[in-house]
């Protein structure tokens, strides 16, 4: 295996070679004639260690093709500390307020603390109106497929684009569940399409013998839960979605949006969907593993065949289709939808796709530049916007696309057609397809929109009511104390949103 490692880096470098010598015209001459010095990436995860993880080591391929038209330049790498998610978010926030990051950050999933940090974040909007480099658009906004998608869905209420990043164009959610396809032949289950079946079907897999659902509600993937509570609740409150969304970009709530939905009492504790969401969660975890309030162990309980169905997401496909150990079929499904049969409150309503921004266009993957990058001079905040140009161009978005998992197609096309000759890959990759994510992914109805630590609160309560600590009632008053504090904050951050005149 180190042999084949070893050869995949001699190969990488080779390409990366030959790349730089056709793209080195560029920077002769005139472009970039001034770069050198250091640049300092921190990146997010070990991402030039990694060959067999080729949607991560394309990134790592990308940049160093930008090094080597640059002889001046050493690019160099800071690896985001933290082994979850949570402690990675930690990471760049703290740094980011002490004013102690790199050059440049290539993350997952920023949130509202990266989008809207508009006096530590450098802001690309005039960038964005002029001509990339590297590309024959118009403007570099043109660079990014699906009509700016991904500007679209990261856009703060300002306006501002802090974010930039590879769009994964098609019509695929970023987040489904795993199962165990052999196991669902054998006891004659088939994926569900209600909420009602979901249920069913796991306690067919219990009665056999299997832990029907693995969710776990600690460690480094205890925000998974999360997941599922939000695609029940933007489900059954699309009303409340379609009230609170009235600005642009639509389909897609922003802080300000989600503010003036507290505000106005549109999105409320009170709200019996509110509970009921918590409700149905809590019937569900009888099919959870035992101890779920506890880390999972560190063993792969799904690829032991002893765990019937997972969360997973297009970033982890290579951990379940690369698995040796894994000698069963499996295939994909998203979430059901709560129909009227299965609680008062639901309804027809086609699911939204949740989970890392949830819709087509979400790469997942973003940079952004500190201002304290701007301090260091011109040439380094020249430096790191260029870099940023490189890996957003045309060229290098389909390098990076045809590395990623689920390649990237139009919107629309049929799974058959995007995998024509692959009927096994159909079946495991279909609940990334259906239901389509295009125009249909996340409208941003939680509290994470506007405040991460608000929303770590959440789950923390989640935990202390799933654990029978606390009854709901007591869960929502405690809340409601931290949800007006976190309110009152962000309307005294934000003057210039005039809430005096919402009703």
């Amino acid at each position: 295996m180190k042999m084949k490692s070893f050869k995949l880096i001699i190969i990488s470098g080779l390409l990366i070679l030959l790349l730089s010598m056709v793209q080195v015209g560029i920077a002769q001459d005139t472009h970039g004639a001034n770069f050198a010095g250091e640049l300092t990436v921190a990146v997010w995860g070990q991402i030039d260690l990694v060959p067999e993880r080729q949607d991560a080591y394309v990134m790592h391929e990308i940049f160093q093709a930008w090094a080597a038209m640059y002889p001046n330049v050493t690019l160099k790498y800071e690896y985001i500390g933290g082994n979850g998610v949570a402690e990675r978010f930690a990471w760049i926030n703290t740094n980011l307020l002490a004013g102690t990051l790199p050059d440049i950050v290539l993350m997952y999933f920023p949130g509202p603390d990266i989008t809207n940090a508009a006096d530590l974040i450098y802001n690309f909007n005039d960038d964005l109106a002029q001509p990339n480099p590297y590309s024959d658009n118009p403007t570099w906004f043109d660079d990014f497929p699906l009509d700016g998608l991904v500007l679209n869905n990261s856009v703060a209420s300002d306006g501002g684009h802090r974010v930039v990043g590879p769009t994964l164009s098609g019509d695929t959610g970023v987040t489904t569940y795993a199962y165990n396809k052999t196991a669902f032949d054998e006891l004659g289950i088939d994926v569900p399409a209600t909420w009602g079946e979901f249920m069913s079907i796991q306690q067919t897999l219990k009665d056999a013998g299997y832990t029907p659902f693995l969710m776990p509600m600690a460690g480094p993937d205890g925000f998974l839960w999360n997941w599922a509570e939000w695609t029940i609740r933007e489900q059954m409150m699309a009303d409340v979605v379609a009230d609170c969304d009235f600005e642009a970009p639509f389909g897609n709530l922003n802080d300000k949006e989600m503010v003036y939905c507290v505000v106005t009492e549109r999105f409320s504790l009170s709200d019996p969907r509110v509970a009921e969401t918590w409700r149905l969660l809590k019937d569900w975890s009888q099919y959870w593993q035992e101890d779920f309030l506890s880390p999972p162990p560190e063993a792969d309980l799904f690829a032991q065949g002893e765990v019937a169905i997972v969360n997973t997401m297009n970033l982890r496909l290579a951990s379940i289709s690369a698995n040796p150990n894994i000698n069963f079929e499996w295939g994909t499904f998203y979430e059901p939808p709560v129909t009227a049969a299965d609680s008062e409150y639901g309804n027809d309503v086609v699911p939204r796709r949740v989970g890392n921004l949830g819709s087509a266009g979400s790469g997942s993957l973003y940079l952004f530049i500190p201002l304290t990058t701007l301090e260091s001079g011109e040439l380094q905040l020249d430096m790191a916007r260029d870099l940023a140009q490189w890996v957003t161009a045309p060229a290098q978005l389909q390098q990076w696309c045809d590395k990623q998992p689920i390649p990237c197609f139009t919107p629309g096309t049929p799974i058959e057609e995007v995998f024509p000759d692959n009927p096994e890959k159909v079946v495991q990759l279909r609940g990334f397809f259906q239901p389509g994510a295009y125009e249909n992914g996340t409208s941003g109805l939680a509290w994470a929109t506007f405040d991460r630590a608000l929303d770590s609160e959440w789950s923390r309560l989640f935990g202390e009511y799933m654990g029978g600590a606390m009854a709901i009632e007591e869960v929502f008053d405690e809340f409601q104390f931290l949800l007006d504090g976190a309110i009152q904050r962000a309307l005294m951050a934000h003057p210039e949103w005039e809430s005096d005149s919402w009703e």
